[in-house]
């Protein structure tokens, strides 16, 4: 219960963000594909998702992106796995689209980027066009971190 009150929690802060980010920036004068172009530049590099027993790194490069999941206690890597993605809007919401493999189907989550920050929010696309990744709204928050803290994989980070 009280991941679902945090998740909800999360998920109104995140909403009330994507409409105070709406109201604050001049996206009107910008086109979809030069808002969707900024955001994948911001998210180039290397962002951290830490966990009660788990430090996740995610990479991205391009259109790529690799996440190794490593054991908070031993720093021992436990998985790894690299999949293609693609950016897209529907509506003022922005769209990140993952791709396990070339030319298969898509799943999909809302996403907010900043120099900082990057919130994965699964569970929200309803419809034919997205698939989500889980059911239930989860919200996800990623930081960014230096090249040089990627293989720092203990607990202590």
């Amino acid at each position: 219960m009280k991941l679902f009150i945090r998740s909800n929690l999360g998920c109104a802060f995140l909403i009330c963000l994507f409409s105070l980010s709406a109201v604050g920036q001049d996206e009107t004068s910008k086109t979809q594909d030069e808002v969707l172009a900024a955001d994948l530049k911001l998210l180039q590099g290397n962002w951290e998702l830490m966990q009660e027993n788990t430090r996740s790194v995610k990479t991205i490069e391009g259109n790529k992106e690799t996440v190794r999941r490593y054991d908070r206690r031993t720093g021992e890597l436990r998985r790894e796995h690299t999949v293609t993605f693609e950016l897209s809007q529907s509506g003022d919401v922005r769209v990140c689209t993952f791709f396990l493999e070339p030319g298969g189907r898509g799943v999909s989550f809302i996403y907010k980027v900043d120099n900082e920050n990057f919130y994965d929010i699964p569970g929200l696309l309803h419809g034919d066009r997205f698939q989500n990744y889980q059911e239930q709204p989860q919200l996800w928050h990623w930081k960014r971190v230096a090249d040089k803290d990627v293989k720092d994989t203990t607990s202590s980070k």
